[in-house]
């Protein structure tokens, strides 16, 4: 039988099938992460072939812990491919949620902050643990923020608004600095210079008017809301290594914290009645801010092998 452009290209996809597995895992090192763009910028047709399978997961429909078979068209689309593409399916099944927002992130950052340079030259910097896909078309640059914090230097261009898409609302430049950061079930905006328009899902459009120094937020199902003004400075203060907690519940406070850690940490039993964190943190040194967490809140601090923290109540 003769081979088809298809099947010319079986081991690239192969190839590309790992990679996906591997970024899914959620266990790439530094030097994968080397390795893997090295690997994708040797030649167009490794980066075409990531691309393509890349559409293909990210085309699926989800595959949950408790289902015994993916849906019959994934199926048919499973027996199509490689071993390499398998692999990505398994990660997608195991790390759920995780996996699926790698597969859709452009950008993504791990335990450190990344600065990136967008196609039209604004500048974007990740927080840690937070990922966007771009989407840039003929009459619109949109960004979708998928999980953490991202704070953008906007290259104006008035044929094309610049929005940043998250949990069904938008915020869009006119002309600014700003700082979008989406939790899991809530997006808070942040202007450190110039002007924005914000529209939750419930508002529409145009939206409402954030001004330098305003800070704003909405769920799925509410408005727009003013939270207390502060001072320009104070936004996305971990782009210079601060972390600023005021009033945060110590599972928050925990959460923000472990972003900067490669490895996780966990909370055992009920904080919820512990008060409330406020502090500044080093972002370069998480291991103190839980120790300080652990201290105010009255919580034991376990390390446990491979890095892993766990906090619990229990000490006095």
């Amino acid at each position: 039988m003769s081979k088809t452009a298809f099947d010319g290209d079986e081991d690239l996809a192969e190839a590309a099938g790992r990679w996906i597995a591997r970024l899914a895992s959620g266990e790439m090192t530094a030097e994968d992460l080397a390795a893997f763009k090295a690997w994708r910028a040797a030649a167009p047709a490794h980066n075409t072939a990531f691309e393509r399978e890349r559409a293909l997961w990210r085309g699926l429909p989800a595959i949950s812990a408790n289902q015994s078979h993916a849906p019959g068209p994934a199926r048919r689309r499973l027996a199509a491919i490689g071993a390499g593409a398998l692999a990505a399916c398994l990660a997608l099944f195991l790390f759920g949620p995780r996996a699926a927002i790698w597969m859709q992130a452009d950008y993504q950052t791990g335990s450190a902050i990344r600065n990136v340079t967008l196609p039209d030259g604004t500048t974007a910097v990740l927080d840690a643990d937070s990922a966007i896909a771009i989407h840039y078309a003929a009459g619109e640059r949109r960004i979708e923020l998928l999980q953490g914090d991202a704070w953008f230097d906007v290259k104006h261009d008035g044929s094309r608004p610049f929005r940043v898409a998250a949990l069904g609302g938008f915020t869009e430049d006119v002309g600014t600095a700003f700082e979008v950061r989406r939790d899991t079930a809530r997006v808070s905006i942040g202007v450190s210079q110039g002007l924005v328009r914000v529209a939750a899902p419930e508002d529409g459009a145009p939206g409402v008017e954030v001004h330098e120094g305003e800070r704003v937020s909405y769920v799925p199902d509410g408005p727009v809301t003013f939270d207390r003004p502060i001072g320009a400075e104070e936004i996305a203060t971990w782009r210079r290594g601060e972390l600023v907690i005021d009033g945060a519940t110590v599972a928050d406070a925990v959460a923000r914290i472990g972003r900067y850690r490669d490895a996780p940490v966990f909370i055992m039993g009920d904080v919820s009645a512990a008060r409330p964190i406020s502090a500044v943190f080093r972002t370069d040194r998480p291991d103190e801010a839980l120790e300080a967490v652990a201290a105010t809140a009255h919580l034991q601090l376990l390390r446990l092998p491979g890095g892993i923290i766990l906090l619990r109540p229990g000490a006095r």
